[in-house]
């Protein structure tokens, strides 16, 4: 009964339970933002963390959260139907809650842009992007493989409890070539430029330029150590490289477009 009840007081903002830690979508409100904004249009695992770290290294750049998701401020964007496109989204309430954080920010010190890349923003960036005044979009994809292997290590495998891991890398590779489709549409649709992470690791300033934002003084320190780190050590076994490399294989214009290959191990 609680979780029926649950369901139908989302929308709302309300909640069934008096000790929930906050309102699903926030109290305070708002239809639009002013303030300059750069979004990267990514799916998760795709190293982007480090990418916007450089960027906010690099340039006069903040994030709404750390991790440079600002989806982790609203409780009614973190549900596990956040990738469902029909997906019931308070558009002011998240607006507000943004707002709050950038004049929280700004008291202590001002940003000329922030910076948000929140994965599932990918199913509904259209949208979103009409509630703000000025911003500009990049969009960044990562290879099969290593984006794979990345969400097994972090958070791909709880939400697939019981389901065999061999299931587990075969769906996920499906999802690649999904979200991969989603990426290219939004480049072809609306020309946002692309950086792959592959080529952020050898160009770590492409993302700036990608942006618009001016390269300032030589490389930091940060951006070599992107450029020299050494590849990702894969914790896919063999046949699950195979199984990666099979699938994707279904969807060879779409590696073409990306520059990338079906990687299938030697026997």
């Amino acid at each position: 009964m609680k979780t029926a009840v649950d369901r139908l007081l989302k929308p709302l903002g309300l909640q069934a339970r008096p000790d929930d830690p906050g309102p699903y979508w926030p109290r305070r409100r708002t239809d639009r933002i002013h303030h300059p904004f750069l979004f990267l249009l990514t799916p998760p695992g795709a190293g982007t963390t480090a990418i916007a770290r450089h960027v906010a290294d690099r340039a006069d750049v903040g994030g709404l959260h750390s991790s440079f998701e600002g989806q982790r401020l609203v409780r009614g964007l973190m549900d596990a139907d956040q990738w469902l496109d029909r997906k019931f989204v308070d558009y002011e309430a998240v607006l507000g809650a943004w707002n709050a954080r950038i004049a929280e920010a700004e008291r202590s010190r001002g940003r000329a842009f922030f910076l948000e890349k929140s994965p599932p923003n990918l199913v509904r960036y259209e949208t979103l992007f009409g509630h703000f005044s000025d911003y500009r979009v990049a969009v960044c994809n990562r290879a099969p493989l290593t984006n794979i292997d990345a969400q097994l290590k972090r958070y791909a495998l709880p939400a697939y409890r019981g389901v065999p891991r061999d299931r587990v890398v075969r769906d996920l590779a499906r999802t690649w070539i999904w979200r991969s489709g989603l990426l290219r549409t939004a480049i072809e649709r609306h020309g946002y430029p692309l950086v792959t992470y592959e080529r952020f690791r050898r160009d770590p300033d492409a993302i700036l330029s990608a942006f618009g934002l001016e390269v300032g003084p030589p490389a930091s320190a940060a951006a070599e150590e992107h450029r020299s780190a050494s590849s990702q050590v894969l914790m896919l076994s063999t046949g699950e490289r195979r199984i990666v490399a099979e699938t994707v294989a279904e969807a060879p214009d779409l590696l073409a477009f990306f520059g990338y290959e079906a990687e299938c191990p030697a026997d």
